[in-house]
């Protein structure tokens, strides 16, 4: 039991100690392999993602557009980036504290210790924008547009792989676009610039340990914790759904207008100073 304890000691010791002095990986209990077609295996996860993005964007223009309340909707663009962070973080902490009689009744100690630290952190993002008229085009074609448009499969997960809800952002803008508080104009005129929506994911997991010694008069470690590490994984996706500056073409992909692409790159550049903001905060 001893041993089995102290080899257990030694083993969190080190994976804490080496967290933050190395590149972070995005998946430390999964190899990033490549399949015999050659993708990778992390790749395909944010792939699948992507997927489930387009899915549920998809599906929320088509229900929209099926209210008759947005028409405009179809000659708009929208706008996704998908920000991927990854940090480590370890710190170590020794200490001792010095106990020695004095005299008959008086004791005297001396405390003292060191600490340092590392943090890594990968940041990675990606966007793209699409046309909601080849999105609403391809639901037309596919044979699931009576059924829904079942995003179930692309589902398979927590968190930015879960159900996103982005069809019930948009079907709620068709509900306002259909009252009469946000619009002066007739329904067939669009009343709004931009639609956005924002989805942030942070999990953060971490863990410590403190071996300690006592003898006559020193003590090594009498507080914790001697080690520590811990590992935050954030995942963020921005949408932004806006009038077209320009199609896609040959010469490039498809633009937001100029008040949308500037919401859109206004928010992707704000949650990137708040994200670095909470990694020197930790």
């Amino acid at each position: 039991m001893i041993f089995r304890s102290a080899a257990g000691g030694i083993f969190l010791s080190l994976v804490l100690t080496g967290c933050g002095l190395y590149v972070p990986q995005k998946d430390p209990l999964v190899p990033n392999e490549i399949d015999a077609r050659g993708r990778s295996h992390q790749g395909k996860i944010e792939s699948n993602i992507i997927a489930n993005v387009r899915c549920e964007l998809t599906r929320g223009l088509y229900r929209a557009i099926n209210t008759g309340h947005v028409p405009w909707l179809a000659d708009w663009g929208t706008s996704i980036s998908l920000n991927l962070t990854w940090e480590q973080t370890s710190g170590v902490n020794p200490g001792i504290l010095y106990t020695t009689p004095i005299g008959d009744s008086g004791l005297f100690s001396a405390g003292g210790g060191v600490s340092g630290s590392a943090h890594s952190t990968r940041y990675e993002a990606i966007t793209f924008t699409l046309e909601n008229r080849t999105l609403l085009r391809e639901a037309m074609l596919t044979s699931h547009a009576k059924q829904g448009l079942d995003c179930s499969a692309l589902e398979e997960g927590v968190t930015v792989s879960s159900d996103l809800k982005i069809d019930e952002f948009i079907y709620d803008k068709a509900t306002i676009a259909g009252g009469r508080e946000a619009r002066t104009r007739p329904i067939q005129y669009p009343q709004f610039s931009t639609f956005q929506e924002t989805l942030t994911f942070v999990v953060t997991v971490g863990g410590d340990f403190t071996p300690s010694w006592k003898f006559i008069r020193l003590s090594v470690n009498p507080g914790g914790p001697f080690l520590s590490g811990s590992r935050t994984n954030t995942s963020q996706i921005i949408i932004t759904l806006g009038p077209l500056a320009k199609p896609s073409g040959p010469a490039g992909a498809a633009q937001l207008a100029l008040q949308a692409a500037v919401q859109h790159d206004a928010a992707v550049a704000g949650n990137a100073t708040a994200a670095a903001i909470r990694s020197q905060a930790r």
